[in-house]
This record gives C-alpha cells, sequence and structure tokens, in this order.
C-alpha cells in the first residue's frame, strides 16, 4: 500500500503541473487580450483560470489512468482495493491542491474580488468533487466500451475547444475579467442541489468503479 500511496502522490504532483501549466495558457491570453488589467485584479480572476485547468485535466486524464495505470499496478502487484483506494486518494489529492492554491492566492491578495472568492470554495470545492466523479465514470466507460468513450472525449474535446474560442474572443474585447469577477457572485450561495449531488455522484462512481475493476484485465 505505501508503494501505491507513492506512486499516486507523484503521480499527482505530475497532473498538478499539467493543470498549472494550462491555467498558464489562459493567464497569458487574459493578459494579453484585456486592455488596462492591473496586476491585483489578474491575480484575483487567476485562481478561476486553475480550477479550469483542473477541469480539463480531470475529465481527460482519466482515460489514462483507467485504461494503462490501474492495470500496470494490478500487475505490479497491487490488489484491485489497494489501486482503489489509491486512486481515490489521488483525487482527492487533486482537489485539495488545487482548491488550497485558490485560497492561498486569495488570502495574498485582499480585495472585494477575493473576498467573493474565498466565501465561493464550497460551491468550488462540490464541483470540482462532481467533475471528479464524472471523469473517473467516463474513464471506466472507455475501459469498457472504448466507441462510447471516445464519442464522449469527443464532445468534451469540442467543448473545451469552444470555450477557449470564445474565451479569446470575449478576452480580445477586455471583457472576460469582467464577466469573470460578475459570474463569481453565483458561486458564493451553494445550491443545495449542488450539495445533494457530490454524494449522489460519488456514490454511483464508486459502484460502478469497482464493479467494472473487479473485471479489470492485467497488462504485463
Amino acid at each position: 500500500m505505501k508503494r501505491n500511496l507513492k506512486f499516486w502522490t507523484r503521480y499527482n504532483w505530475e497532473f498538478t503541473g499539467v493543470t498549472l501549466a494550462i491555467a498558464a495558457v489562459l493567464s497569458v491570453i487574459a493578459v494579453f487580450g484585456a486592455e488596462g488589467l492591473d496586476l491585483r485584479t489578474f491575480a484575483t480572476v487567476a485562481p478561476y483560470f486553475l480550477c479550469t485547468g483542473a477541469v480539463l485535466c480531470i475529465l481527460l486524464s482519466n482515460t489514462g489512468t483507467h485504461t494503462l495505470y490501474m492495470p500496470l499496478l494490478m500487475s505490479m502487484g497491487e490488489t484491485r482495493r489497494n489501486v482503489l483506494l489509491g486512486f481515490h486518494y489521488f483525487r482527492a489529492l487533486t482537489i485539495a491542491v488545487t482548491v488550497a492554491l485558490c485560497a492561498l492566492i486569495w488570502l495574498v491578495v485582499p480585495g472585494e474580488v477575493s473576498a467573493v472568492g474565498l466565501r465561493s470554495i464550497p460551491t468550488i470545492l462540490c464541483i470540482l468533487i462532481i467533475v471528479s466523479a464524472i471523469g473517473s465514470i467516463m474513464g471506466t466507460v472507455f475501459s469498457k466500451w472504448k466507441w462510447l468513450g471516445t464519442i464522449i472525449i469527443i464532445v468534451i474535446c469540442g467543448f473545451a475547444g469552444g470555450t477557449a474560442g470564445f474565451a479569446g474572443v470575449t478576452m480580445a474585447d477586455g471583457l472576460a475579467v469582467a464577466k469573470t469577477v460578475e459570474l463569481s457572485a453565483y458561486l458564493v450561495t451553494t445550491p443545495w442541489w449542488l450539495a445533494a449531488a457530490v454524494p449522489a455522484a460519488l456514490a454511483v462512481d464508486a459502484a460502478f468503479h469497482w464493479m467494472l475493476l473487479r473485471r479489470q484485465e492485467v497488462k504485463l
């Protein structure tokens, strides 16, 4: 189990690096696209770019995790139970690191936007947990039915491309930062249905994942 946790911890730091890279790309677009953007305002909206990067990585990385890393760990002698627990540990650590970085930035750069961001952390946490569960289900679907998983990935990539294109247009007009600040106000209050969706998504994910993991083939 110790080796299993060490593997997932290292995987998390590699995953965090990719998330930061995506956030950096979005940040560069914001800096060059928005006119009159001061450093303090940029710092307060940067955590939302970080969350966007985390969402994309969580959704897309699960495919490789389920089809490659889990069979690899089992081929190295890890039990299916340990692999399942290690994967959930990795997901929890990923979400914790993302939320901690967001909170740290907002604490270091105080202001109205940062105050709204700190109050939005419960909602952001719920969103990340639900996205993580959806990403895991997507990974198990891909490992079992590749044709269906491929369709889901194409849809997600299309959505990501459309989002990036829309963001580029709005940033070119200098509207992205203002819109981000405006939309962040809606995250302050966590809707009851969003909070209720967290345990439901986790339960479905855990049951579905364990059912397929029991029949997962070991790759040598």
